[in-house]
């Protein structure tokens, strides 16, 4: 599937009970790191926004890439497989899907 306009990446982790500072923790260091894969950045990654839940071991990432095919291809990376291996072990489940804009409304 070909897309032209961005797509966003939505995970919902759900940590190991007692995991999920580390999984946060974790995560945030990645997504820095997204910065200074090469001198432009992970190919095609635009943002990404990483909340946590107040009261559960919950997670949500969301980040937005040119296309799939681009998100597609940094899951293909040893890097990619580098840092699942991280995190699988505090991880319980994860639950992702692609995603595009309908409306951003904003209060400004």
């Amino acid at each position: 599937m070909k897309s032209s306009k961005s797509i966003v990446w939505i995970n919902v982790f759900t940590a190991k009970p007692g995991k999920l500072d580390e999984l946060v923790a974790t995560q945030a260091e990645e997504l820095h790191n997204f910065k200074r894969e090469g001198i432009q950045g992970v190919p095609g990654w635009i943002s990404s926004r990483w909340h946590r839940s107040v009261d559960n071991n919950k997670a949500i990432m969301v980040t937005t890439f040119e296309s799939i095919d681009f998100h597609k291809s940094w899951l293909e990376k040893s890097d990619f497989m580098e840092h699942f291996n991280k995190i699988k072990h505090l991880i319980e489940g994860v639950e992702g899907g692609y995603y595009t804009l309908v409306e951003d409304i904003e209060n400004s």
